[in-house]
């Protein structure tokens, strides 16, 4: 930035779960460098639970281009909006050509983000892709958004990613935890076994029920499997094929802020490459990611207390929503490997549970 400090700036957050959570070392360099300024965030309204206990920014605006905000008439008068809060700076972490044209069109005398999808002309601050021989190239997206902000003079290099859970949260699972007899010294497991992309990030629901009841016979672990929404069905079948009892959460998906809580609080996670592997991250809990058709470089932050899994096959990764195969690359990943996994976590980080 030139020597006229930005007074008012809006950040327009990514759109899933994961990408949020490793865009927050990002938005703390922004807070920490423009220490005067009146700072707004934008983000769907389902994800403004993760981030909204945080202290890097002012104000939360919700916008859901695909939901409530849909049609021309919903997005002038979001147009209307930005334009009546007068930003002078919007920083752009998506990489679509709407994300930056809506800032084009609001007026703002600065605008930074990536340089791609034909958009670089409503630009004013352009930042180049990661580049290897040319050829743009996958980095962790921790990494990404603060070489974003890095080209606004925001020198804080931390790439620790932040969360922090509400006081009503932490008291839903304090109750819960009593209503189900959980005590503090209880082996607790979360295994998230949906992914909102696509069925091709899934696990098979007959190998989570197997890992599941082998790690209640061999740990008497507490066991709780939480799908996300459309992903009850996913959650009944394992429940289904297990031959032990896990802690029934009924037909309950849970918002995001009790999730973090309850994540918070538990002593492993166990995930498909999904948006709450992330929240296990920003709260230091170990975890295991079974991984599929993504590329594993998206994601390539902060591992020292997760193990990734995965099966190397020629057609991974292709970021397919669907396999068009076998869904080898999944299906080879078996409970063996997953529990052999999970019993160096626990070894690692629960003495008491050593077996």
């Amino acid at each position: 930035m030139n020597n006229s400090q930005p007074q008012r700036i809006v950040v327009r957050c990514p759109n899933w779960v994961g990408d949020l959570v490793m865009s927050t070392p990002a938005l703390r360099s922004l807070r920490r460098h423009f220490t005067g300024a009146h700072i707004s965030v934008m983000v769907k309204p389902s994800l403004r639970p993760v981030i909204e206990q945080l202290p890097f920014f002012n104000e939360i605006i919700e916008y859901e281009p695909k939901g409530k905000d849909r049609g021309w008439k919903r997005y002038f008068s979001v147009l209307q909006k930005l334009r009546q809060k007068s930003f002078d700076l919007g920083v752009i972490m998506p990489h679509s050509f709407s994300s930056a044209l809506l800032f084009f069109l609001a007026n703002m005398s600065a605008r930074a983000g990536y340089d791609r999808n034909a958009r670089g002309w409503m630009l004013t601050h352009k930042v180049k892709p990661f580049r290897d021989n040319g050829k743009i190239v996958p980095v962790n997206m921790v990494r990404l958004y603060l070489q974003l902000v890095r080209s606004l003079g925001c020198m804080d290099a931390d790439e620790r990613v932040e969360l922090k859970t509400s006081a009503a949260a932490e008291k839903w699972v304090d109750d819960f935890f009593t209503r189900q007899g959980i005590r503090s010294t209880d082996l607790i497991i979360i295994i998230i076994p949906g992914a909102t992309f696509g069925s091709s990030k899934c696990w098979q629901d007959s190998s989570f029920a197997s890992t599941a009841d082998s790690l209640i016979h061999t740990y008497n672990a507490k066991i709780l499997i939480l799908p996300g929404p459309g992903e009850m069905e996913i959650a009944q079948s394992i429940i289904q094929k297990m031959e032990r009892h896990p802690i029934v959460m009924g037909d309950q998906v849970l918002p995001l802020d009790q999730l973090m809580a309850l994540i918070r609080r538990c002593s492993l996670l166990i995930t498909n490459d999904t948006g709450p592997r992330h929240f296990g991250v920003a709260f230091n809990k170990p975890g295991i990611v079974i991984m599929g058709p993504t590329d594993p470089r998206y994601t390539d932050y902060q591992l020292d207390k997760t193990i990734v899994l995965r099966e190397g096959v020629d057609c991974a990764p292709c970021h397919l929503k669907e396999c068009p195969t076998d869904h080898r690359c999944m299906t080879r990943i078996t409970p063996d490997r997953v529990l052999s996994a999970a019993r160096e976590m626990i070894e690692e980080h629960y003495p008491a549970y050593r077996q």
